[in-house]
Parts: C-alpha cells; sequence; structure tokens
C-alpha cells in the first residue's frame, strides 16, 4: 500500500462529491479543504467548518462553526489556541475586526478553548464573507485568523444542507423559504451484541497457526492492502493475535503495513475455527477492545493532523461508525479539533 496514502482508506466508505444530491433518509457525509478551511458533515445533516492561521504563520488559532440541518438551525463558533501559547488564567482572548473591538472570549484554562456569544459568532461571519482581516489578542499577543479558503467551505455548507438561494443560507441568500432544506436525522444506533469477551491468543508470525491463516487471508487480500501480509517482512515482535467474538466468530489481526510514522493492522472476521473468513474489516487498524475496532493515524510525523476510525460488532459483522479527520496541520497536536463525516451511537450490550 502507498504509505502516504493509507491515512485516505479510512474516509472512503461514506465520502460522497459535494455536488452529489443528498437523501432525507440516508445522508452520506463529506469533507473538503480549502486554503487555510476545511469542512466536515456528517450522516446526521451537522456541518462543521474549521479555519485556522495561515500556512507558515503563528501562534496557532483555530475557529470552529458549527450548524444542524434544517431550518431553524443557528451556527455557533468556538475559537481555540495552543494552550502552551496563551495563560487564560490571566485575562480573556479579545476580537477584533476591522480593527473594532468585538468584545472577549474567556478561554477554558485548561484548554484554551471559548464559547463565542451569538453577536460575536454573527460578526464573526460577516467578517469571513466580506474577507475581512480577523485578529484575536491577549497577554500582549497576537493571532491572525486567515480568511483564505472560507467563503469555499461556507458555500459547501449551504449547499450540502440545501441553503443556497434560501433566506436561511450564509451566502447566496435570498428570500426563498427555508421549509425544504435538509432535515436533520437523529444519530443511528447500534448495539455491540451476541459478544463474549475472553482470552486472546497470539502466535508468532512463523507459528504454523499464523502460516495457516496467511495462505487464507491472502486469497482475500491483496498486496496493496496488506503488504507485510505478502512479503514477510514482519518484525521480531509482531504478532498474529485472535479475539473471541462469541462462539461462532473469531476476529484475526495480523500487522499489514509501516510507514515512516504509522502503522496498520487488518482484521478478519472468521468462524472459530479459523477456516473460514466472513468479513475483511479495515487493513488501518491500530487496536481492537469490547468489540470494537479503532483506526488512529497521524497525517504527519509531528501529530498535528489526525484520522480516526471506529468499527462495531452489531452481533453478525463489523459497521463502520465512527470516521473523523483533520487534514490541516496547523500546530495543534492531535489536530484542533474532530470534525467527523460519520457518527454512530453505540452502545455494548450487557
Amino acid at each position: 500500500m502507498n504509505k502516504n496514502n493509507v491515512i485516505w482508506q479510512l474516509l472512503l466508505g461514506y465520502v460522497t462529491a459535494l455536488g452529489c444530491s443528498v437523501s432525507f433518509a440516508q445522508i452520506q457525509g463529506n469533507y473538503f479543504s480549502h486554503k487555510d478551511w476545511e469542512i466536515a458533515c456528517d450522516n446526521t445533516g451537522t456541518c462543521r467548518v474549521a479555519g485556522y492561521q495561515a500556512e507558515g504563520n503563528q501562534p496557532a488559532i483555530s475557529v470552529l462553526l458549527q450548524r444542524a440541518a434544517g431550518a431553524q438551525a443557528q451556527v455557533s463558533a468556538r475559537v481555540k489556541l495552543d494552550p502552551e501559547t496563551f495563560n487564560a488564567a490571566n485575562q480573556p482572548l479579545q476580537l477584533y475586526i476591522l480593527g473594532k473591538n468585538q468584545g472577549t472570549v474567556q478561554l477554558d484554562a485548561k484548554t484554551a478553548e471559548g464559547q463565542l456569544s451569538a453577536v460575536q459568532t454573527q460578526k464573526l461571519i460577516q467578517a469571513l464573507q466580506a474577507n475581512q482581516p480577523i485578529v484575536w489578542k491577549g497577554n500582549n499577543k497576537t493571532w491572525l485568523l486567515s480568511v483564505q479558503g472560507a467563503s469555499a467551505v461556507l458555500l459547501r455548507m449551504d449547499d450540502f444542507q440545501k441553503r443556497i438561494g434560501t433566506n436561511s443560507a450564509l451566502l447566496r441568500k435570498a428570500n426563498s423559504s427555508s421549509a425544504n432544506v435538509l432535515k436533520p436525522t437523529s444519530i443511528p444506533k447500534v448495539n455491540i451484541q451476541n459478544y463474549s469477551k475472553g482470552l486472546q491468543t497470539r502466535y508468532a508470525v512463523n507459528a504454523p497457526t499464523a502460516k495457516q491463516l496467511f495462505g487464507l487471508i491472502k486469497k482475500k487480500t491483496t498486496v496493496e492492502d496488506c503488504p507485510q501480509l505478502f512479503d514477510a517482512n514482519f518484525l521480531e515482535d509482531d504478532r498474529v493475535v485472535v479475539f473471541p467474538i462469541n462462539g461462532k466468530n473469531a476476529l484475526v489481526e495480523v500487522p499489514c503495513w509501516r510507514g515512516a510514522y504509522n502503522s496498520g493492522n487488518g482484521y478478519w472476521l472468521m468462524d472459530r475455527n479459523l477456516k473460514q473468513i466472513k468479513q475483511s474489516v479495515t487493513f488501518s487498524g491500530s487496536g481492537f477492545s469490547e468489540g470494537q475496532i479503532f483506526s488512529n493515524q497521524r497525517g504527519r510525523g509531528i501529530g498535528d493532523c489526525y484520522s480516526t476510525g471506529e468499527w462495531s460488532w452489531n452481533g453478525q459483522r463489523f459497521i463502520q461508525t465512527y470516521m473523523a479527520k483533520t487534514t490541516q496541520c496547523k500546530g495543534f497536536a492531535g489536530g484542533a479539533w474532530e470534525i467527523p463525516t460519520l457518527v454512530y451511537r453505540v452502545q455494548l450490550d450487557s
């Protein structure tokens, strides 16, 4: 697998082009990035727009705009700084637009994150639409929020939520009613059921059971998906792990690839006798616990952009229940925000 592209594997399954129609019955989440701004809309119809300082500028700052689907939904806004660059216990952060003070935002002392008021949010949106300078000040420091790319992602949000040409649009507003804008849907639920936690079994990669499993898995897998399986370029401490799911099923974990600062495991659902592959789940997993497979991948070595995914056992198979990423690597460890394109409410049945 091309290591530079592996981050994207998590995001292809549910992403569709933003210009495509969106079904009221089943909303398909998607992601878009332009210049210093990015947007992710999820399967409930909620969109999250994040903006940052211009590339190469410091100190780091980010603003998150969030809006649910629906005619009456309003935009909320939060601002976040790198906690190491701002002592929030000393004084609040001040917002300036065109040199005029628009009031203060009190930041959390630990996270350096704060909520804008409704009036400040409206002023901020107006400034973004007009490409006006947005400056934040505090502790004798200045943060410059870039406006480059903001109009493009705001228009994408209006398009996704079917607001263009209506009275609830942020851009291309008109007098048409918002009665037919995208309706919100509730967060879907999945119960982790028919799952019995048990002791895992670990095999050395040269053990007979591991070799038998490799032979079966190769028939259902390509070298691009799991190169280590085919070139046998394993490390000394690599192991094949079998997790019991229930009396009939097991989950097999195999190291699939390594990059400069990432690695990915493959996961296959099999029968308990390890004779039949029932499902290939993912090739970029990071771990398994309590009926869920998790994936956490860094966009670059310093870890300031990330992609995450989750797959949950629903009693019959694994389905993807979470997907989020940030590709704007702007100095926030782990990303400033998680902006998901897929969300589920997952419950482990007792």
